[in-house]
């Protein structure tokens, strides 16, 4: 059975994002490495977004910040009720309870199968 691990951004507070919405704390100078991420990367196959963390990936990708090739190796699902009418590339969009898609998930082959 495949494996789904949870992998979220925090600050060192706990949050995921500020009060408001925003996220600016994540748009840090580089370091000089990676911490592992690089790696981590390579090891996945699918990310599960929520609507609002695909929004701040298309205003990432306006502004420069990010790119569709980062995204276009692997699957990415966002969920939400209401799926725009235009979806990015590399990207669909699930409307089904969490719960169920993640056992559909784990029954396909992927990376992490067992």
């Amino acid at each position: 059975m495949r494996t789904i691990i949870v992998y979220i951004a925090t600050s060192a507070d706990g949050y995921i994002a500020r009060a408001d919405g925003a996220v600016d704390w994540l748009d840090r100078p580089r370091t000089a490495g990676d911490y592992g991420m690089g790696k981590f990367y390579r090891s996945i196959d699918t990310i599960l977004w929520g609507r609002k963390t695909y929004e701040m990936v298309l205003r990432f990708q306006e502004e420069g910040k990010d790119s569709t090739e980062n995204y276009s190796k692997i699957k990415n699902y966002a969920f939400s009720r209401r799926p725009p009418r235009k979806v990015a590339r590399g990207f669909e969009f699930v409307n089904e309870p969490i719960k169920e898609f993640a056992k559909r998930l784990r029954a396909m082959k992927g990376k992490t199968s067992g």
